[in-house]
């Protein structure tokens, strides 16, 4: 299933905050499939007129405050090795970043990391105000971190969730667990929000609540989800 066209777009222009390695982008395509909906829903919040609504050359987002990872000691692994001449002997095995990230994610208890996805859940809700990428940026469709005006972050729902996944990553969460997923709300609005996989199930964190919700307990028709890590995208009915 091909990737939402503002996600595809986004990753061409900042692979940064899109996430992916470059070797990833050839399986975006080029062209944007046909009925796609876009994901422009700000949950009926009044729209804001700015007077520079354009796409920016260099806008970027000042840093929120992410929330902080507790380290979690993890022993290294141990492997063995012998040569054709001498005894075996055991040397300690190099674990990568990533996987030490996953090792410290692992370790904390779900409500601990329950916690987490609510504070950042609700810090980011608080402190972006809603608009619409027409209003921002004067295009229906334009995936990026929020777009400071005048001092204070806007965006609507794919905005929020890829500030989510920021500061998540920032905080300790290892982008294997992360992804991003489209849906139609009871509104029936195209809506983009972060999922998060725990050993409980996938859990959604949306701008449209201040709680991390278990992903079948929210009233929304699921459409697509980004596999973890990928420009691949897979249906969610």
């Amino acid at each position: 299933m091909s990737a939402p066209t503002g996600f595809a777009e986004l990753c061409r222009r900042d692979l940064a905050t899109c996430g992916l390695p470059q070797s990833q982008l050839a399986l975006l395509g080029l062209e944007a499939p046909s009925g796609q909906s876009l994901t422009s829903s700000v949950g009926g919040a009044p729209a804001h007129a700015f007077p520079d609504a354009r796409t920016p050359s260099q806008d970027q987002a000042p840093e929120l405050v992410p929330a902080v990872a507790s380290e979690v000691a993890t022993p290294a692994a141990q492997s063995t090795v012998a040569g054709p001449e001498q005894p075996a002997m055991t040397v300690p095995a190099v674990e990568t970043p990533a996987a030490a990230m996953i090792s410290a994610w692992l370790a904390r208890g779900e409500r601990e990391q329950l916690r987490l996805l609510n504070q950042i859940n609700q810090a980011v809700n608080r402190d972006v105000k809603k608009a619409s990428d027409l209003d921002l940026y004067g295009q229906p469709e334009y995936w990026a971190l929020p777009r400071v005006v005048d001092g204070k972050l806007y965006g609507d729902c794919e905005d929020y969730a890829l500030e989510k996944r920021r500061q998540l990553i920032a905080a300790g969460v290892p982008e294997s667990a992360l992804s991003l997923a489209v849906a139609v709300t009871a509104r029936g609005e195209g809506h983009a929000v972060l999922m998060i996989s725990l050993k409980s199930g996938d859990w959604v964190l949306d701008n449209l609540t201040p709680w991390a919700t278990p992903w079948e307990d929210l009233n929304y028709r699921w459409v697509q989800r980004q596999v973890p890590g990928t420009a691949l995208w897979t249906s969610a009915t």
